[in-house]
């Protein structure tokens, strides 16, 4: 079973809407967004292989950032069993991957480009060990915890120069994760969970997920500058101009009736989860409070307070 599933990350939500409303970070902020874009990617490409096997004995979590001590560790895909827990770290990755852990490191080589990264296998190791302290934590005693590393990007090349048993064994494609699960299943023949315990470990693991969230005022955004109005989807052009229950875009015609729910997004990821009608008027460009109350009425949005005083909220699923 998912005990929880892989949602589009919230700190890449807020990148793109600091990049979509000030131009001027939009360089800045293009090599982060391309690096996490492709980290979720990796991920969900993992994911899709996952889907194919059989999920009745295990509970799959995805996506994991939990506290410990004063930090925290993540997991790209945790999954439990009654026997063992498997943490998989993802990666993708283009060009050709060196891995010489001798030296804790993973060469990449890409455009006669040399990089060096840290050690995948070392990274997936030392969640094994924060895992383990978070479970004896909560009271509970680890069962035997196992990592790999899967290698999403079905285009870059793997080499291990040293051939390193840990890099072969650890190391695969994600294509092939159904056949790099059932050896633990053989290695691991005493079933130290029961379903139960599965159960009570998955509730307390998301009960525990902090999702990161850029910190907005770290950013040194310039507010004054910020591109506010109604973005059209087609042109890419600010403020298009609501009249009879449609958004028109002057510069090349379009016309949308929701065009505002992308911008009421970008508001809260930058702004924060409230919203009153005099700032949606002033962020969408619109004069009549009640036609701004009305557009508000129609999204799925949760209300606090009354009158002059009422705010607004996105609803639980809003950003899916």
């Amino acid at each position: 079973m998912i005990g929880k599933k892989r949602e589009y990350p919230q700190d890449i939500l807020i990148l793109e809407a600091v990049s979509r409303r000030f131009p001027q970070k939009r360089a800045e902020l293009e090599k982060k967004l391309y690096r996490k874009r492709a980290g979720y990617k990796g991920e969900t490409i993992l994911d899709y292989h996952l889907a194919q096997i059989d999920h009745s004995e295990m509970v799959i979590l995805h996506d994991l950032r939990i506290p410990i001590n004063a930090t925290h560790f993540q997991i790209d895909t945790l999954i439990l069993t009654s026997c063992f827990i498997l943490i998989i770290d993802s990666k993708y990755l283009a060009g050709t991957l060196i891995f010489l852990p001798e030296f804790d490191q993973m060469l990449r080589i890409q455009n006669d480009i040399e990089e060096s990264f840290p050690d995948p296998i070392l990274q997936a190791k030392t969640q094994v060990s924060q895992l383990r302290t978070y479970l004896k934590k909560h009271h509970y005693t680890p069962p035997p915890l196992e990592h790999l590393v899967a290698i999403s990007n079905s285009q870059s090349i793997i080499k291990n120069p040293t051939n390193n048993r840990e890099v072969s064994s650890r190391v695969f494609r994600s294509s092939s994760v159904a056949f790099k699960i059932p050896p633990f299943y053989q290695k691991h023949t005493n079933c130290h969970l029961t379903q139960n315990d599965l159960k009570k470990i998955s509730r307390q693991l998301v009960k525990s997920h902090e999702p990161f969230l850029p910190d907005i005022h770290s950013m040194s955004l310039p507010f004054d500058q910020i591109l506010q109005g109604v973005q059209c989807i087609a042109c890419e052009v600010f403020g298009m101009d609501y009249h009879q229950g449609k958004w028109h875009c002057r510069s090349c015609g379009h016309n949308s009736a929701d065009a505002h729910i992308q911008a009421l997004k970008d508001y809260f990821l930058i702004f924060g989860p409230e919203i009153t009608n005099k700032q949606f008027r002033e962020f969408m460009k619109i004069n009549s409070p009640s036609t701004a109350k009305r557009i508000l009425a129609s999204i799925d949005l949760v209300c606090t307070g009354t009158n002059k005083g009422r705010t607004y909220s996105p609803a639980k699923r809003f950003f899916d």
